[in-house]
Parts: structure tokens; C-alpha cells; sequence
């Protein structure tokens, strides 16, 4: 079906016109992959409107609402599908997807085994199934489902790189690293499998073997952003660059948008808790009455302690999928994909409030930053981030997990050049990374007009 057909098939179904079903839905479908989430949603909408007992809208426009953030009615949506199809294996393993990722693993282990019951040998079931036992900490488990999943499709890259997985953590980095070449042969340009084979040398302190791993995959993806700033950050090859590349960003959020919060709770995630406390020192009465930014939003975790502070909430980030999770939370006035310094340069006194949380993690040299920031202050505004604590032997340092660190004295010397004034800068905990608590910066600053 071309455009034109699709939007004739599209004007019948809005205006409750006769339509054809298969037609509507495999053009919805597209949309949907193609990632216009906004005309996707529209159209399952008015295909349940037309018929509200169709398993396949339901079921699609759960997943869509999963996607944009909006999770428990995502899964009622599916629920919904189910019960009108109770053999709807498609439907039981993606509500498993949905309780992945939203961590209910036990939830999600009970809609693998369901599909597996229903259709034994289910390949995509037992996979998912060994990355929930992984999840769980069972990982001899993992292990043995995935196994089986990947001898039932022995030309699956995906599930030998998740049966990798199993194996690094259970701390078998030789089984991984096999398992990981095997994805790799199956699927030569693939990124994923590349970084776990790279993450599974270094862990094992093969050195030398994990930066060969990363120019083998410059081979053959020579421009991906992701292998050039781990190479970087591992050997300095190729110079220390400033920043994290926009392509760096993108790849790396868009990638990890599915389990991000998840994942961060895991670790005991406290940046938006220390940047909440620091706004409240500032503003001790939240009166609603501040235009806010939210620089770096990713999936909105700020948004709603930032809400109640706000005339009018921004969130800005540079992954299109994260932003899908931030609509979800229904608190943002705006949101935009944009690059921060670039989305800033050229606002003037827009913004009382500027917040950063866990972004400025992937900047090096902060200089263009706060200029930019400060511009986009007005004269009573101020600025509240979080910074990951380096030491004083160097102003920044491209760390091996790919974030920059930055060292007191430069981040002072950095705002007040930018003619901030900084009313309190002290360390604070922001996660736990292997076990292990990751120290950092929590830094309050305003226009040099304004009274901290």
C-alpha cells in the first residue's frame, strides 16, 4: 500500500467509513515500526472504536503505550487481547517483554512459560525466558534455557549474545567470549556483540584482546560513534574527545530506553533525588510560578519532583526513544530532541530554572555549557546539576565506562568564568556501579545578579 493508498484507507476508517481490516492494521503496523507513535495510536484507536473486540489493536496499541511510557495501561491493553484470544501466543510473550522491562520478572517468567506451554520448543520464549533467570540472578538457569534456545535456532545472533551475557555474569569469560564470537559470525555488523565481547576482555583484564576487539568492529562499522569513544576512553587512540559525540548519545539512550529505569533502580539511582533537594534549598515554597528546564530528560525521572515548581516544564535530550518514555509521564509542557548547548545557543534569559541531572556526565570540557546556560538564565535564575567526582590531577577524564569525570577546581573555575556565581558545590553518592558507590558532584550556581 502506498502513502496516498494509506491515507484513503485511513480518511474511511477516521470518518467510520467500511474498511479493510487486514489493510488498516498492516498499514498501522508499519507506522508503528517506522515510529510515527502519535498516527499509529490515532489509528488503533479508531480500529477498536469500529470493532472494540479486535485482539490485534489491543494488543499493538499496548505495546505503543508500553513504549510512550505508559505501562500498566499497556499491559491492560494486552490483557485485553488475551482474554479475547487466549491462545495469543504473540500477545503472552510481549506482555513477558512489558513485565521485563518494567521488572516484573516473575510476572514476565510466567507469560514465557505460558507461551511455552502453549507452543513448545517457542524459541523467542526461551530466550527471553534465560534473560529473565539472568535478571534474576539465576544464572546456571539462564544458562541451561538458553542453551536449548539457541540449539532449537542455532542462526539466532541475538539469543547466543544473550546466552554471552549468562556466561559473563555467572563470570565464565571464556564461554562468553565464544558465545559473543558466535553472534558475531551470524550477524558480522552488529554493535552489541561487539561491546559485550570488548566489555567481556576487559572485565577479564585481556587488555590488549578487548582493544583489538574494538578495532576489528572500527573495521567494520568504521564510523560507529560507540566504538570510537570506547577505544578512546580504554587507550586514548584517535585523541580524548570533548564530549561524548551526538551519535554516541543516541546510540547508547536509544538502545538502553526499554529497562532504563529500570536498571538505574538496580543501582540505587539517586541523582534526581540530590538535584530535587538542591531546588528545594533554593525554592524552599514550590509556587508553581518557574519556567523549568529539564537538560538531559531522558525518561522524565526529574519531571514530576520538578512539576510542582513549574509555570512551564521543558524537557530537552538527543534520544528520540527516551523522550517516547518522558511522554508517558504526562508532566512535560514540551518536549524536544535537540543537543543541549546547540538547543540552548541564542536563548536569552528564558529559562529561572536550568536542571541537569546525570547529563553533564558526557561532557568533558563544560566551558560551552555554562555560557550557554547562562545566557539562557533569567537574572534571577539558577542552575542545579549533578558531575561525577574526578580528582585534581586533571580538570576532566574520559573514564572506561565512557562517562567523564571532572575535578573540583575545574568545575569552579569553569562556572565562574562563564559568570555564574556558585552558591554550593559538595559530594554526594549518585549510584552504585559493581557493587561499588559512584562519588559525585552536586553544584548549585546563578547569575551573578542573583541572590543563592
Amino acid at each position: 500500500m502506498n502513502r496516498q493508498q494509506r491515507r484513503a484507507t485511513e480518511k474511511k476508517l477516521r470518518k467510520g467509513q467500511a474498511f479493510d481490516l487486514g489493510e488498516v492494521l498492516s498499514s498501522t503496523v508499519k507506522l508503528h515500526q517506522e515510529g510515527h507513535l502519535a498516527e499509529a495510536e490515532a489509528n488503533y484507536r479508531a480500529i477498536l472504536q469500529a470493532i472494540p473486540k479486535q485482539p490485534d489493536a489491543c494488543h499493538y496499541l499496548g505495546l505503543l503505550l508500553h513504549q510512550r511510557g505508559q505501562s500498566a495501561e499497556g499491559v491492560a491493553l494486552i490483557k485485553c487481547a488475551i482474554e479475547m484470544s487466549p491462545g495469543y501466543v504473540d500477545a503472552y510473550n510481549n506482555l513477558g517483554n512489558v513485565y521485563k522491562e518494567t521488572g516484573e520478572l516473575a510476572k514476565a517468567a510466567d507469560c514465557y512459560q505460558k507461551v511455552i506451554g502453549l507452543v513448545p520448543g517457542h524459541g523467542p520464549a526461551l530466550n527471553n525466558l534465560g534473560v529473565v533467570r539472568q535478571n534474576q540472578g539465576d544464572y546456571s538457569q539462564a544458562i541451561l534455557v538458553l542453551l536449548e534456545a539457541t540449539a532449537l535456532s542455532p542462526n539466532n545472533h541475538d539469543f547466543f549474545q544473550n546466552l554471552g551475557n549468562a556466561y559473563r555474569k555467572q563470570g565464565d569469560f571464556k564461554q562468553a567470549a565464544v558465545a559473543f564470537r558466535r553472534s558475531i559470525a551470524l550477524q558480522p555488523y552488529q554493535a552489541d556483540a561487539y561491546k559485550n565481547l570488548w566489555r567481556t576482555h576487559y572485565l577479564a583484564r585481556e587488555f590488549d584482546d578487548a582493544a583489538e576487539v574494538l578495532r576489528q568492529w572500527l573495521v567494520c562499522d568504521p564510523d560507529n560513534p560507540v566504538a570510537r569513544h570506547t577505544l578512546a576512553a580504554q587507550t586514548g587512540e584517535g585523541n580524548i574527545p570533548e564530549r561524548a559525540s551526538n551519535g554516541y548519545v543516541q546510540q547508547t539512550f536509544d538502545n538502553f530506553a526499554g529497562s532504563f529505569d529500570q536498571v538505574l533502580e538496580r543501582l540505587d539511582y539517586r541523582a534526581p533525588e540530590w538535584v530535587a533537594s538542591a531546588v528545594a534549598n533554593v525554592y524552599p515554597q514550590a509556587a508553581a510560578n518557574l519556567v523549568v528546564l529539564d537538560a538531559g530528560c531522558g525518561t522524565g525521572l526529574c519531571g514530576p519532583l520538578l512539576k510542582p515548581y513549574a509555570t512551564r516544564l521543558v524537557g530537552v535530550d538527543l534520544s528520540s526513544k527516551m523522550l517516547a518514555k518522558a511522554i508517558g509521564r504526562q508532566v512535560y509542557d514540551e518536549l524536544l530532541e535537540a543537543e543541549l548547548v546547540a538547543y540552548l545557543a541564542g536563548l536569552t534569559g528564558v529559562y529561572d530554572l536550568i536542571v541537569s541531572a546525570d547529563t553533564l556526565v558526557y561532557f568533558g570540557e563544560l566551558r560551552p555549557f555554562f555560557k550557554a546556560a547562562n545566557d539562557a538564565l533569567s537574572a534571577a535564575g539558577h542552575l542545579v546539576f549533578t558531575l561525577e567526582k574526578g580528582d585534581n590531577s586533571q580538570d576532566y577524564k574520559l573514564n572506561i565506562h565512557g562517562r567523564y569525570s571532572h575535578a573540583q577546581a575545574y568545575v569552579e573555575a569553569a562556572i565562574t568564568g562563564a559568570g555564574l556565581r556558585i552558591c554550593a558545590i559538595g559530594e554526594v553518592t549518585l549510584r552504585k556501579e559493581a557493587g561499588e558507590p559512584v562519588l559525585g558532584w552536586l553544584v548549585t550556581a546563578a547569575r551573578c545578579t542573583t541572590v543563592c
